[in-house]
């Protein structure tokens, strides 16, 4: 599949641009071919798109979200960020274009995106994302309480409240206040309890992705202890790797909900075969990943928000659904 394929994917099916759409779309120069064949496309469909590089506001990372983005953001009802992540810019810019976006729109997040992965997970047909993906939810929705393990030496158990929703996303971003990661394809929720170990040799998001790649957590896995004390919560991390280590205890005390199981969900992008070293494909590679820090509540219902958000992809995985094997070794049985 080619590049264009895959961001008229977003373009079009995704986001579901249309001539009365105002888009405004934010790269950088890592991410500037994809920008503006968005761009390219966008311009297909309705004149009013804007582009911005945001390599040219500052010496990244930005401790400010610039007026000019703000702005246009606000205005648009249509949103792109296909920017790197870098530390501190998820409080500094990136969270707050979302948020703008959002006032009157909706966004595709695309935040360290490269030509692969929109040539591997997004160039691919979304019809079949969005059925396995609500097959899924289907199936997820009443669940009280799921089991994790691999052969790395997770062993969880995490426990679900009703009133916090499980959100099925499946790439398909048509309405006003809604955003989507792209590529797409996961169900997630928050989980109100999860106690055991938790072993991570896939991949590491937010800006830590950038520097720690599968092949290093192969070599030096990441163990971590959850404890569920009034909320499931980190309670220790062990590497061989010290500065991982050390960046990831960092991480966690940024914030006293940094440290907090923020979501539980496992990929529906069936179309992918392994893992990319990219956060944004591959937390939708069909098997688990949890994450610390904020649960999403805007969309789950949870009732509390954290800055912070930190995935972590597990590999290998089997998984029970109130006691009923669902997937062997990372692929669904269902």
């Amino acid at each position: 599949m080619s590049l264009e394929e895959g961001c008229r994917t977003a373009v079009i099916t995704c986001m579901g641009v249309q001539e009365s759409d105002r888009v405004t779309i934010l790269s950088d120069k890592k991410s500037e071919n994809i920008g503006k064949t968005l761009r390219a496309i966008a311009l297909e469909i309705t004149p009013m798109v804007r582009y911005f590089n945001l390599d040219l506001y500052g010496k990244r990372p930005l401790d400010h979200f610039p007026d000019a983005v703000k702005k246009a953001a606000l205005d648009s009802t249509v949103t792109f960020w296909t920017a790197s992540s870098m530390e501190g810019e998820l409080e500094s810019v990136r969270g707050p274009f979302i948020d703008a976006a959002l006032v009157g729109g909706r966004h595709g997040h695309m935040v360290n995106i490269t030509e692969e992965v929109v040539k591997n997970a997004l160039a691919v047909d979304y019809s079949e994302i969005e059925k396995f993906t609500n097959k899924l939810y289907d199936r997820l929705k009443d669940v009280e309480t799921i089991r994790v393990t691999n052969p790395q030496g997770t062993d969880i158990t995490a426990k679900f409240r009703d009133s916090w929703k499980w959100v099925p996303s499946a790439g398909i971003c048509h309405n006003v206040g809604h955003w989507n990661n792209l590529p797409d394809g996961e169900v997630f929720t928050a989980p109100i309890e999860m106690d055991g170990k938790i072993v991570v040799d896939g991949i590491i998001g937010d800006y830590l992705g950038n520097k720690y790649l599968h092949k290093d957590l192969q070599e030096t896995p990441i163990h971590i202890k959850v404890e569920t004390k009034e909320r499931p919560r980190v309670v220790d991390i062990r590497c061989e790797n010290t500065e991982l280590m050390t960046e990831l205890n960092k991480y966690i005390k940024q914030h006293d909900c940094a440290s907090l199981i923020g979501e539980f969900g496992m990929g529906t992008n069936i179309f992918l075969k392994e893992l990319s070293d990219n956060m944004l494909q591959d937390e939708k590679f069909p098997g688990v990943h949890i994450a610390f820090g904020d649960p999403m509540a805007e969309e789950t219902f949870a009732d509390w928000s954290c800055p912070e958000h930190l995935d972590n992809i597990l590999t290998h995985c089997d998984v029970w659904f109130d006691g009923e094997l669902v997937m062997k070794d990372s692929e669904y049985l269902i």
